[in-house]
C-alpha cells in the first residue's frame, strides 16, 4: 500500500465519522486514487500536456525563413508582430533586401 493510499484511507475513516458531506468532497477531490488507475500511461494524469507555443512559433519562423522570400518573413511579422522573432525577421529583411518597401 502506498503512502498516499494509506493517507487517504485514514482521511476517509476520520471524515466518515464527521460528516458524509466531507467524505463526498474528499472523494470528489480525487483522494480515492481512482483517477490514477484510469490515467493514460505517460500523461501524469487525465489531461495531456498542452502544446509548447514558443516551440511552435519558432518552428513557424524557421520554416518561413527557409523559404528565402521576403513574403515569408513578412508573413511571420504579420502573424506575430510583438514576438521577439519578429524583430529578427525585420533584421533579416533589412540584411537581405535593404530598406526597400
Amino acid at each position: 500500500m502506498s503512502d498516499q493510499t494509506f493517507s487517504c484511507l485514514v482521511l476517509f475513516m476520520r471524515l466518515e465519522k464527521m460528516s458524509p458531506i466531507l467524505l463526498a468532497m474528499a472523494i470528489a477531490a480525487g483522494c480515492s486514487g481512482a483517477g490514477e488507475a484510469s490515467a493514460p500511461t505517460g500523461t501524469g494524469g487525465i489531461m495531456q500536456k498542452g502544446p509548447d507555443i514558443e516551440e511552435a512559433v519558432r518552428k513557424e519562423y524557421e520554416g518561413l525563413k527557409a523559404r528565402n522570400t521576403r513574403e515569408g518573413l513578412e508573413l511571420f511579422i504579420a502573424r506575430h508582430p510583438d514576438h521577439p522573432l519578429a524583430d529578427e525577421a525585420r533584421r533579416e529583411i533589412e540584411r537581405r533586401y535593404g530598406n526597400r518597401e
